[in-house]
């Protein structure tokens, strides 16, 4: 299927599949580091109560956002049409189509959310972010460098728009512009990366509406619309429980925990992102596929498992040492979250398996299930316990859905061993978290200070990677291996 998919010779996937890996990771690590240090900066500079108000608009925003996202990327990677450009047409304009109208909704909306919080500011904010779809679906020309593997173009491309919107939201916030440089600034951004994106793309945006093309993308997207509903239930969910139920400071302290604990899932976005476009192109080769699902996640875990450690062991200095005591009380939401976030985590890419083979609806059920979850554990445990009981729920309930996860695995991936993927980097976080608490509790006493928090970040980073070397040194391996090397088959799996 994959014969005039790629510029490239068919034996150079695995290698290619792997240098897209490091590239998508270089682009997040530069990339998350500017996004990180912007929402640090702005969050000290703001505050709870204005970081709580927008945090209402972009979990609002990005939630109708999320349900305009039916899959016609995914499905326009997974396509193998003859006429390609044509076939880019025909799903860029869906794309665009569906987005100006989930534009209008938004501007529709925002008096409803204002009424809804009991916040007039909400309206003007609303208003200012319902450009977003729209500036979202003029960067389709991505989906085609994506399909083509081309990550080195479509990352520099991607990068434009963070990298201009820190460097005009920060001075802005510090200069005294308030929760608005939040919107000033990824404006400017995507007007810059929209423009690139428009001006690299290799075929013209064209509208070319075709109804037998329509339906073929919205049947695909139907059950990808179901599992974004049902992620957008906890999403949203979770904001407004905490707004009636604690207040907008509260909700300020969930939008800290939820941007920190973001980052959990950034390396099997890296992986997710860069595996798609190969596992579309080597269908029902079980084998193979097996192997990459294998190492695919024992890779990912050697960045999520050691960060969400890092969280639950250090979120309490980066309150006392960098945002200030009055964010105290988001402590236990960061450290909560983390761990929800690990537990999503685990074998977190099975859902491109499923889809890469045209199957959408094991992944809608795993997500409906845990949104059921979230409703009947999360919500009832911050009612009745406050935030400890929505942490104990919100992980009860990403536990329901790892479970519905295991069984759709077994039934397409049959030989993979969940403890032969999880084993390596538990071992290796187990034994950092070791060393840090044998110094945190060490008998010398005193009061702990930014010396020896500094002092044990360091111990713990360098004792996982001192340990994850070697319990994975056959897969750091085959990675150098892979990058240096471009004759390397995916039709051999590797024991």
């Amino acid at each position: 299927m994959s014969g005039g998919r790629f510029a490239f010779p068919r034996d150079e996937l695995r290698a290619r599949t792997v240098r897209g890996a490091l590239i998508t990771a270089a682009f997040l690590v530069l990339i998350d580091g500017l996004v990180v240090a912007q929402g640090l900066v702005v969050t000290r500079l703001l505050g709870p109560e204005l970081i709580g108000l927008y945090g209402v608009v972009t979990v609002t925003t990005m939630t109708i956002i999320a349900l305009k996202r039916v899959g016609i990327d995914e499905a326009y990677v997974q396509q193998d049409e003859e006429e390609q450009e044509t076939e880019f047409q025909r799903a860029f304009t869906l794309e665009l189509g569906t987005s100006v109208i989930f534009a209008l909704g938004l501007c529709a909306l925002a008096p409803a959310v204002a009424a809804l919080y009991g916040d007039d500011r909400l309206t003007g904010l609303m208003l200012a972010t319902a450009y977003l779809p729209i500036a979202f679906a003029l960067q389709a020309p991505l989906w085609v460098f994506m399909r083509r593997m081309e990550y080195g173009r479509q990352r520099a491309l991607q990068a434009i728009g963070p990298v201009v919107s820190f460097a005009v939201t920060v001075p802005l916030a510090a200069s005294g512009f308030g929760v608005y440089s939040l919107v000033v600034g990824p404006l400017a951004g995507y007007v810059l990366a929209v423009g690139a994106a428009i001006a690299a793309s290799p075929y013209r945006l064209r509208m070319r509406f075709d109804p037998a093309t329509a339906r073929r993308y919205l049947t695909f997207g139907v059950p990808t619309l179901i599992a974004t509903l049902a992620t957008l239930v906890v999403q949203q969910g979770q904001v407004l429980a905490f707004d009636a139920s604690e207040g907008l400071v509260w909700v300020g302290y969930l939008v800290l925990a939820m941007t920190v604990t973001r980052y959990v899932d950034r390396a099997d976005q890296i992986v997710t992102s860069t595996l798609y476009p190969a596992i579309a192109a080597i269908q029902n080769r079980t084998a193979t596929l097996e192997e990459l699902f294998t190492k695919s996640n024992r890779a990912t875990l050697l960045w999520t498992l050691p960060y969400t450690a890092a969280l639950v062991l250090f979120a309490g200095d980066l309150v006392s040492f960098v945002l200030g005591e009055e964010w105290r009380d988001a402590v236990i939401l960061i450290q909560g979250l983390a761990v929800a976030g690990l537990l999503q985590q685990l074998g977190f890419n099975w859902f491109a398996f499923y889809r890469a083979h045209g199957l959408a609806r094991p992944p809608a059920v795993e997500a409906a299930s845990s949104a059921a979850a979230f409703l009947a554990l999360a919500v009832p445990g911050l009612v009745l316990f406050g935030a400890e009981g929505f942490v104990a729920g919100r992980i009860s309930a990403v536990l329901v859905a790892v479970a519905v996860r295991a069984h759709y695995v077994r039934r397409m991936l049959p030989g993979v061993r969940p403890l032969a993927v999880i084993g390596p980097a538990a071992i290796a976080a187990a034994a950092g978290v070791c060393v840090v608490l044998a110094v945190r509790f060490a008998p010398w006493g005193g009061d702990r200070g930014l010396g020896q928090a500094i002092i044990e970040g360091v111990l713990f980073m360098t004792t996982f990677a001192t340990v994850a070397a070697r319990r994975e040194r056959s897969l750091l391996s085959e990675l150098r291996e892979a990058v240096g090397t471009k004759g390397r088959r995916y039709a051999a799996p590797r024991p």
